[in-house]
């Protein structure tokens, strides 16, 4: 690639400014969240609301890990030629244009809530992390999948009431056979799961495809602003899911940390009335945290001082650990060598959003990696973060850079070359903190040299993954054959607790076990800010 002249880039940034200011999308409407009794209580400053994360799990057996690392691969290698399709304009679906305007912040700056988190890691739910979020009134548990490069929230749904059920009566969630169908249209393994009602909530509204609404909506496949059908979506995830049904309104309910129940109106639901794909059995829908006025991310973090955060587990955790996706300040975020550095949101993936790399470094030493591979200004550049992606994957000159750096210290061990989705593997039991005297040994420190000064340094099991099959190791990026941006997987990101705050563009992270993270009283006295430089017209909200 050629790094643009500065007068052909400035044109370019001129133009990409005035499209957003001519081309801007309307909003959708923004509520407070509500106490859930409706006596008209305040929320309490510095209140929360949790939602649980859960990281993924590894099966023990060594066939099973192999089978499972191999579907990790094909989880990731779909994902991408998702990603790809969007930056190419055939993602399945009507994409916005850019807008530098925030949906208006209602509710009390200085309050969070957090929700749990869990990570599964098995053959069926291969690498996701997943979050508990209760949708609807009377509110039911769904177990949605953690997603930071989409914008679409959708449950398993089913429109027609159950037989003997009252309308609106609280139940355990029903559970029913999936509708699910393969790639090439084969069904899937059937597997019990939850599925979301519209007629048992009272709180849903159906949006239709006369509403004004509809047309600000992505992915829709109304025939004609003139119909009173619902206003119907369609978007295709190349990573094995597709979803089709119908848009609405709805409430989530969740649980502050004084002990109240608040619940966040005026949210957009796809209500998924088939899905396809290998992996829709193992979860009940996805929890869109991208970027896009549709997003649960920016419309639950719009009532909660315009920010979110979440601390990725480690993928080792086991199936009990969990940790939190919260809305709002959360204090946990200001601690030792806590980064702060710009958010940089991606014109080729609308939905992404990411950081602009300075350097990458080996052992401390910058590899040799034109810095037209970082700039998201050119196509098929730049870095988004996906949680729903496994493995870092790095466009062809950087990938080679880090590979050969890191294998020239792990290159005296034997090579074990038959481990699908992985070039560089090793026949060495990997413990974890990489270091090993009696093979010689030490993984080297591996960072990424960010805007601003912010540094981003992983742990050795993120660098290189432990016991891929018993008694093999290997490198945890891919290359990206098909183009970029490149992107930076849940394993390089797990352990980190990561803040987005999109009102003043700046993302923040630190390293962090996430057992405790949304305790409060952290000082921020250690923060290490961005430097004070100006900052580009925003780009959020594509």
């Amino acid at each position: 690639m050629i790094m643009p002249g500065r007068s052909v880039a400035s044109a370019v940034l001129l133009l990409a400014l005035l499209h957003g200011l001519l081309l801007r999308p309307p909003q959708l409407p923004v509520a407070r969240a509500e106490i859930d009794d409706d006596d008209g209580e305040e929320i309490k400053e510095g209140s929360s609301i949790h939602f649980d994360v859960t990281p993924p799990v590894v099966p023990d057996g060594a066939e099973a890990r192999r089978e499972h690392f191999r579907a990790l691969h094909a989880k990731d290698m779909f994902r991408h030629v998702r990603i790809a399709s969007m930056r190419n304009g055939s993602g399945g679906g009507r994409h916005l244009l850019g807008s530098s305007k925030l949906p208006e912040l209602m509710s009390d700056p200085n309050m969070f809530v957090e929700l749990p988190m869990r990570s599964a890691l098995n053959i069926a739910h291969v690498g996701m992390y997943l979050v508990s979020v209760r949708f609807g009134t009377p509110a039911l548990p769904f177990n949605l999948v953690l997603d930071t490069a989409n914008d679409l929230t959708w449950i398993s749904c089913r429109l027609r009431r159950r037989k003997g059920k009252h309308y609106g009566r609280a139940s355990p969630a029903a559970a029913g056979q999936t509708m699910s169908v393969g790639e090439g249209g084969e069904p899937v393994k059937q597997e019990k799961k939850k599925w979301y009602r519209p007629a048992l909530s009272s709180s849903w509204r159906r949006i239709r495809c006369s509403q004004s609404l509809c047309e600000k909506l992505s992915y829709t496949t109304c025939p004609d602003a003139l119909n009173t059908v619902s206003c119907s979506y369609r978007q295709k995830v190349q990573d094995g899911t597709l979803t089709i049904g119908i848009y609405g309104m709805e409430k989530a309910t969740v649980a502050l940390s004084d002990g109240k129940m608040a619940k966040l109106p005026g949210l957009v639901l796809g209500c998924s009335l088939k899905e396809a794909g290998g992996s829709v059995d193992a979860h009940d829908g996805v929890l869109g945290l991208g970027n896009g006025i549709i997003s649960f991310g920016v419309n639950a973090a719009s009532r909660f001082g315009g920010r979110f955060s979440f601390c990725l587990l480690s993928t080792n955790s086991g199936r009990d650990a969990s940790s939190y996706l919260t809305f709002g300040p959360n204090p946990a975020v200001m601690g030792p060598e806590t980064m702060e550095t710009r958010i940089v949101y991606n014109t080729d993936v609308t939905t992404g959003m990411g950081f602009h790399v300075d350097a990458v470094t080996v052992d401390g030493k910058p590899l040799d990696i034109p810095p037209e591979v970082f700039d998201d200004r050119i196509k098929d550049a730049g870095v988004i973060l996906d949680t729903g992606t496994s493995l870092t994957g790095l466009v062809p000159p950087a990938y080679d850079a880090v590979t050969a750096a890191l294998d020239s210290y792990l290159a005296h061990l034997p090579r074990v070359t038959d481990i699908a989705g992985f070039e560089f593997c090793y026949n060495w039991t990997f413990t974890g903190n990489g270091v090993d005297p009696a093979n010689n040994v030490t993984v080297p420190r591996f960072a990424l040299e960010l805007e601003g000064g912010a540094v981003l340094e992983v742990d050795a099991k993120s660098v290189v993954m432990p016991e891929v099959v018993p008694g093999v190791a290997c490198l945890a990026f891919r290359k990206l054959t098909q183009g970029g941006p490149s992107i930076i997987g849940n394993v390089l990101m797990q352990e980190h607790i990561w803040e987005f705050e999109h009102k003043l563009e700046l993302m923040r992270f630190r390293k962090d076990k996430c057992a405790n993270h949304h305790i409060k009283g952290v000082s921020a006295a250690n923060v290490h800010h961005i430097a004070p430089t100006p900052i580009p017209s925003p780009r959020f909200v594509n």
